[in-house]
């Protein structure tokens, strides 16, 4: 399957299908298809490998490879008045990942687990960003970054599960969120890959789509002097959504989240309305997504919060 990816690879970045590709991403999309109903458990394990090789534009067949939930997990209504995702018992299990996480961070995993334990070597979230390179090359190495971002989470979560566990409290106060900071400080391309790994754990109910949605959360809260990264956050998920179905379960919490919950003031952002087309996408997603179009108004004005 990955060789099959692989093969596609460079035809969907270029978007240069002849007949004969098109027919064979339509049999490729078929067998997506097949193992996402018949065994998702597999997709979901290994949709790291899966998302290292798909261009950043294929964003419908990364959804569906993100979509694919192991069978046994219920999915909750994230419209229902009473949905609290922190009240949910699957945040507490994590998820089967069979990828090979650690191996594109070899050059570096030794600093970077030292990092998280006592901050030292000072200077290596400056090296840290070299390494994330290609090498020879100016160009980040999107493996890396999935890789790293999926890491850090992992061991983020662990902290908080040795403390009290409540990650939106303790998010902020940790080495892990510096990394994901770190990368936010990237250009504009580079924070776009690094939000892109972020995006691709939101997927079915666990601790990591619980982990990852407050991490896309606080870094569009914290970032109050930087319009951009909020922009980008904004970017990363919305062409996610406007995308034919299926749309990962997390995906959907951490959008609907930002524009219902007062304290984002989603709505009062220049670029929700820097033109018209642009209102009209937000105001059809939001619709989609079935929030009234009065809750914009709340969110707007902040008169309290209606998460």
């Amino acid at each position: 399957l990955i060789d099959l990816f692989l093969f596609l690879e460079p035809h969907l970045r270029k978007v240069e299908l002849t007949e004969a590709i098109k027919k064979y991403y339509d049999g490729a999309l078929r067998v997506l298809l097949m193992l996402v109903h018949d065994f998702p458990t597999f997709l979901a394990a290994y949709h790291l490998s899966f998302c290292n090789i798909i261009p950043e534009n294929c964003v419908q067949l990364r959804n569906l490879i993100l979509s694919a939930i192991p069978k046994g997990i219920p999915l909750h209504d994230p419209i229902s008045r009473n949905f609290k995702i922190d009240q949910l018992p699957e945040i507490s299990q994590s998820p089967l990942i069979l990828s090979n996480v650690v191996g594109p961070l070899v050059s570096f995993k030794n600093d970077l687990d030292g990092y998280f334990r006592n901050q030292r070597p000072a200077d290596f979230l400056t090296n840290m960003v070299t390494q994330l390179r290609k090498e020879g090359k100016n160009e980040l190495d999107s493996p890396k970054v999935n890789s790293l971002v999926l890491y850090v989470g992992m061991q983020g979560l662990a902290r908080l599960q040795q403390n009290d566990g409540q990650i939106a409290s303790s998010l902020g106060r940790s080495p892990e969120m510096e990394v994901f900071q770190k990368l936010m400080d990237l250009d504009d391309h580079g924070r776009y890959v690094s939000l892109n790994a972020i995006a691709n754990q939101l997927r079915y109910p666990s601790s990591h789509t619980h982990y990852f949605s407050c991490v896309m959360l606080y870094l569009f809260n914290e970032t109050k002097s930087d319009e951009g990264v909020k922009e980008q956050i904004t970017r990363v998920l919305l062409e996610r959504l406007i995308t034919q179905r299926p749309h990962p379960w997390g995906l959907l919490i951490t959008f609907i989240e930002l524009i219902k919950n007062a304290k984002y003031q989603f709505w009062s952002h220049p670029f929700t309305r820097c033109a018209t087309e642009i209102e009209k996408v937000f105001e059809n997603v939001a619709r989609s997504c079935m929030l009234p179009t009065a809750m914009r108004g709340v969110a707007a004005t902040g008169d309290g919060d209606v998460s």
